[in-house]
């Protein structure tokens, strides 16, 4: 009977375990996080990241000829950010004053209401949390919209590690 309780619990632990699993946001645009900038394929091409030099973040690189679109919002720029081990962890998007609507819409289409909204100066912030993936959108007044989309794999790693240590 314990045996039974005990497969039973388990199998249940699996099930909500995967399907938490599926609501997590893997990937943008099919690069994955914490993926090597030097080792990124798409559709089984190697992705060719480009420095964009004129940025202020560190470790931004676009993708030539990269979809400028998120739905129907046209983004200035989609850059992608690496940590100092070269690993993907984040997305900067920037776009026109005007769409802010529009991406706001996206956002909690696909992730529900907001969980945080606040406003700083000149400065309208949203955020929503899905696993370990924070999104950020920020609506500079009359001026554009800023989203970052940034991942904690390394912490979910480090947590699997961690729970699974087999040394004693």
């Amino acid at each position: 009977m314990t045996k039974r309780i005990l497969s039973l619990a388990f199998i249940l632990c699996t099930f909500r375990l995967l399907a938490a699993e599926g609501d997590a946001v893997l990937d943008f645009r099919n690069v994955y996080w914490g993926v090597h900038r030097d080792s990124c394929y798409r559709n089984g091409t190697k992705v060719k990241f480009v420095e964009d030099k004129n940025s202020l973040l560190r470790n931004a690189y676009a993708i030539p000829g990269d979809d400028k679109f998120i739905g129907a919002v046209k983004c200035d720029d989609i850059l992608y950010l690496f940590n100092d081990e070269n690993r993907f962890y984040k997305v900067y998007i920037k776009g026109d004053d005007e769409d802010i609507e529009q991406m706001k819409f996206i956002l909690t289409y696909k992730f529900g209401d907001p969980k945080n909204e606040i406003f700083i100066d000149d400065r309208h912030i949203y955020e929503w949390l899905v696993k370990d993936v924070r999104f950020t959108l920020t609506h500079v007044i009359k001026s554009r919209f800023e989203l970052t989309i940034e991942s904690n794999w390394q912490a979910t790693e480090n947590y699997k590690k961690n729970t699974s240590v087999t040394d004693f």
